[in-house]
């Protein structure tokens, strides 16, 4: 799988905060964002970083770098990247020069009760953002299990109450 080093800028996105930019075309399959470093409990994550940790297992998150791209990326109901791997995420489709990046939050949360609302403002928005089990089925077989894994297996521990 291609990587796109140098391909991506982290920039302002309007009401959404800062967002991820693409600084030149990027071509479909390639590799944006990885998310490396060691999982960790919820509990372990200071509480500022946990609208940005990114879900790798049912019990189990990565932080990126505050400021980084996979602390920046936002949600889009209609992505144009998804999850490959687990912990990376590639484009589903080309990406021009200039367009923001952008992954459905819902296939990568394992937390039943995770409700976010939705400002992504695509055609399809579905005005709230919650967990992989509450997206349709239409939804599911889009994504055609480019989700990251653990959803697709059957749960064992639930994640720990967080209050």
């Amino acid at each position: 799988m291609a990587e796109a080093r140098g391909r991506v800028v982290v920039r302002k996105a309007g009401h959404k905060g800062l967002g991820v930019f693409a600084a030149r075309s990027i071509a479909r399959g390639t590799r944006v964002i990885s998310y490396r470093g060691k999982a960790r409990w919820i509990s372990e994550i200071p509480k500022w970083q946990w609208d940005h940790a990114f879900q790798v297992d049912y019990d189990r998150y990565v932080v990126p770098r505050p400021g980084s791209p996979g602390w920046c990326i936002n949600h889009s109901c209609d992505p144009n990247c998804v999850i490959q791997g687990g912990r990376d995420l590639a484009a589903v489709r080309d990406i021009g020069k200039g367009e923001e990046l952008n992954f459905d939050y819902s296939t990568n949360v394992g937390w039943r009760g995770f409700l976010m609302p939705c400002r992504c403002g695509s055609e399809t928005c579905r005005g709230v953002v919650l967990s992989y089990d509450h997206l349709g089925e239409a939804a599911k077989r889009k994504y055609d299990g480019k989700v990251s894994p653990f959803l697709l297996r059957p749960r064992g521990r639930e994640t720990p109450t967080l209050f």
